[in-house]
């Protein structure tokens, strides 16, 4: 546990938090740049002279534009005084990595002579975030890398496994292996096989495709041809849905590969919109994020921003959280992103929403220079293509019974909604095409969302790096705004989204890398 503050002048120490400070065997660590005494619960705190030189906080999603992926903010406090070797045993062994950090900010009232008095609730939190690495430096120093929030996905999706005793822990072979992850509206499913169990109807042929309760399996087939589902016993040609379970059972043992379409995850209310899904996966998987981890204005924003039913399914195979979120994310080009607060954004980089949050003057701006948009959309694409219907298990093996155009769909990977741009067309030399591997789970959804970027694409957008000394402590990747410049045909402005910023908290210079449409 870490409090640390940044280099004096107009502001004094950040901070590393003491929100672990009652818990036995934990340390907190408080820094700063040069001698300070806070108040923290009302009594005196001791920050250690050892910072040497700025903070420096720094996100960045460009990347992530046009393809999905979270954006990992870090903060790399390039220099701490380490002479007494105080951080040789938290670099070896890791001591510190993954424990909470707050970085604050509180005004000096001396620069001259070490400040008291300060509380510890009137500084200001420039970030939150944990521990990533310490490493030891030469000339005596360590040097600290501090995550955001999204560094918590760098563990397993699934953190119930099978226990491999019979039942609905499956037979010994799935011992160990991960349960099975059904989120909204999903496609023929490869279910796992868990034995012949007795779920109420007597011993049955039973599959799971979740492992907690789902809303519904609404198709089951083997070899392709649909079990007629009844709610008592079934026979041959017969299937029984036990939602409960996440689980089905087959009236006879089957002749072929048996899968079904699934309406997943229901603990709590089912959610089967793109935002909804994503979250409800970061809060009851690898991760195990609350509801206080995430900014909800960000969360209810994107809600409105990517609409449309999705489908996402894990078998019993190890994945990782962060794979997972990705997998979400490319799949209608969004951003997922820690803010200040230590809490998670989703971000619609095409948003339509026109409310500026900043408005940064031209005699604000310190530099300003233009930057190359991401390979995905240089050239700009003439067409977007965003897949939907994604078919979790295409088929070879199909009986004959079915029919020509069910066949066609089981076979069939995936359907492909394409949105093209005359404008970019007429105008660009190289034709290309942009292709999102879509989670969609119907054409509607899938289309509305390639005819957002299509039109986005269409009004030629630019990206800008400027640097300025407002807004500082503020600026968040995913917030919208305008600047205006006298150069680069930017004398109208430009509106557009925060896709990178980097702040140095001493030196009071922000840089934001902003994307966007001329006026």
């Amino acid at each position: 546990m870490f409090e640390v503050f940044v280099a004096a002048g107009a502001y004094a120490p950040a901070t590393l938090p003491a929100g672990l400070a009652a818990q036995q065997n934990i340390a907190v660590l408080r820094l700063a740049s040069a001698g300070w005494i806070g108040t923290v619960g009302g009594a005196p705190a001791l920050y250690q002279p050892r910072l040497v030189g700025d903070v420096e906080l720094s996100v960045g999603a460009m990347d992530a534009l046009g393809l999905g992926g979270r954006a990992a903010l870090a903060v790399a406090i390039a220099e701490a005084d380490d002479v007494d070797g105080l951080f040789a045993d938290l670099a070896r062994y890791d001591t510190a990595t993954g424990r909470a950090v707050a970085i604050r900010t509180a005004t000096v009232v001396d620069s001259s002579a070490s400040d008291a008095g300060t509380d510890y609730a009137g500084t200001s939190l420039a970030f939150a975030g944990v521990v990533a690495s310490i490493d030891r430096a030469a000339n005596r120093r360590a040097r600290i890398i501090v995550a955001d929030a999204t560094d918590r996905l760098n563990t397993p999706l699934q953190p119930t496994l099978y226990a491999g005793t019979g039942g609905l822990e499956g037979q010994a072979d799935l011992k160990g292996r991960p349960k099975p992850v059904a989120l909204g509206r999903c496609f023929n499913v490869a279910p796992v096989y868990l034995g012949n169990i007795d779920l109420g109807a007597g011993a049955l042929p039973t599959y799971q495709t979740h492992w907690r309760g789902i809303q519904a399996h609404t198709s089951v087939r083997i070899r392709g041809v649909t079990q007629t589902l009844v709610g008592g016993v079934p026979t041959v040609g017969q299937a029984r849905d036990w939602p409960g379970y996440g689980a089905l059972q087959l009236g006879g043992s089957p002749d072929g590969a048996v899968t079904a379409d699934v309406q997943g995850d229901a603990a709590g209310g089912y959610v089967e919109a793109g935002s909804a899904a994503l979250r409800r996966l970061l809060e009851s998987l690898g991760g195990g994020f609350v509801a206080g981890d995430f900014d909800s204005d960000a969360w209810t924003a994107a809600a409105a921003d990517l609409p449309g039913a999705i489908g996402f399914y894990q078998g019993a195979d190890v994945t990782s959280a962060q794979a997972a979120a990705e997998a979400i994310l490319a799949g209608c080009g969004a951003i997922l992103a820690g803010d200040r607060q230590g809490r998670l954004r989703l971000v619609d980089p095409f948003s339509a929403d026109t409310t500026a949050q900043f408005d940064i003057q031209p005699w604000w701006i310190v530099a300003l220079e233009p930057l190359p948009l991401p390979a995905a959309f240089a050239p700009l694409p003439r067409a977007i293509e965003i897949a939907w219907g994604r078919n979790w298990s295409p088929a070879s093996d199909i009986a004959g019974a079915v029919t020509a155009a069910d066949r066609a769909r089981l076979a069939s990977p995936q359907s492909v909604a394409r949105a093209e741009s005359t404008t970019v067309t007429s105008r660009v030399a190289l034709q290309r095409s942009l292709s999102l591997p879509g989670l969609y789970a119907d054409e509607a959804a899938a289309q509305a969302r390639a005819n957002r970027l299509r039109d986005w694409t269409a009004r030629g957008p630019q990206a800008f790096r400027l640097v300025t000394d407002r807004y500082l402590g503020q600026m968040e990747v995913g917030m919208l705004g305008q600047i205006a410049y006298p150069a680069y045909g930017l004398d109208a402005g430009i509106f557009g989204v925060v896709v990178a910023y980097r702040e140095r908290i001493a030196a009071r210079r922000l840089e934001i890398t902003l994307v966007g449409v001329p006026s």
